[in-house]
């Protein structure tokens, strides 16, 4: 990939018009300006591509590709006013990559999504974009209910905000913020084929959360009084069943059950 030179202020002056659509160079500047301050060599293949909805990342053959949709970028920074909305954007997509997501891009995992966000809002902090700055594309894109694949608006919004907290507390030279959780987790949520640990919370909500960062709440757990199985857990349009041996079931398109988990008690996994 050519190295572009483009200023901030020229990718502003590109993509901050009214009715003027992204181009490929400004598209290529975000992604340059992310990996620079990551300190990896720019060798992604961005793309327009009329054909998605917002912005996806996926691997075809050995490049690892990032396309947008030029009209949903431009709508994103036209409403927010701040040309970092696009940076932040391309920022999530890259750590899909980093992460290794592409490698199954079928996969349904909120914890990747927030993940995700949680590194835009880091690396914004460090591209020297205010907080606000650093939240407007979300604010702006998010959905307050989530989507198939995506949390609820207010979860990434945490996400990002603990990735861009981290951020200057490293650029202060402070120590790593401790988290002391002051909240009661009733069970560990494990899924098939997902790298991520989720939890269920005394008030029945289910979280994401990882040693460097505080619960997120994406989703419920409902205690089932009747029937074969004790437990619901939700989020989105997605529905899972906890039965007596703790196996968490969902419903295939076909009505067969899938085993897709299992829920354990927090207490015997904090021994």
């Amino acid at each position: 990939m050519r190295l572009l030179t483009f200023s901030l202020a020229c990718l502003a002056a590109t993509v901050l018009q009214a009715q003027v659509r992204m181009n490929e160079a400004a598209a290529k500047e975000a992604v340059y300006r992310v990996v620079r301050h990551s300190g990896l060599m720019p060798n992604f293949t961005v793309r327009e591509d009329p054909n998605v909805r917002t912005a996806v990342a996926y691997i075809k053959g050995h490049d690892r590709v990032i396309a947008y949709n030029a009209s949903f970028i431009s709508t994103i920074l036209d409403s927010s006013r701040t040309d970092l909305a696009a940076v932040s954007i391309m920022a999530h997509e890259i750590a899909h990559h980093l992460l290794g997501h592409t490698l199954e891009p079928e996969a349904v995992r909120p914890g990747d999504e927030l993940a995700c966000d949680r590194y835009s809002g880091f690396i914004l902090q460090r591209m020297g974009a205010t907080l606000e700055e650093t939240l407007a594309a979300m604010k702006v894109a998010g959905d307050v209910h989530g989507t198939e694949k995506h949390p609820p608006r207010h979860a990434r919004l945490q996400a990002i905000e603990q990735g861009w907290t981290e951020a200057l507390r490293l650029a202060r030279g402070e120590d790593p913020m401790e988290y002391h959780v002051d909240r009661a987790f009733l069970h560990v949520v494990r899924m098939a084929g997902d790298a991520n640990t989720y939890y269920v919370d005394a008030d029945g909500r289910l979280v994401w959360f990882n040693a460097h960062a505080e619960p997120i709440e994406f989703g419920t757990c409902t205690e089932i009084v009747k029937g074969e199985f004790r437990y619901e857990l939700i989020w989105q349009d997605h529905t899972f069943q906890v039965d007596s041996r703790r196996t968490i079931w969902r419903q295939a398109e076909h009505g067969m059950p899938l085993q897709v988990g299992r829920m354990v008690p927090y207490a015997s996994e904090a021994r």
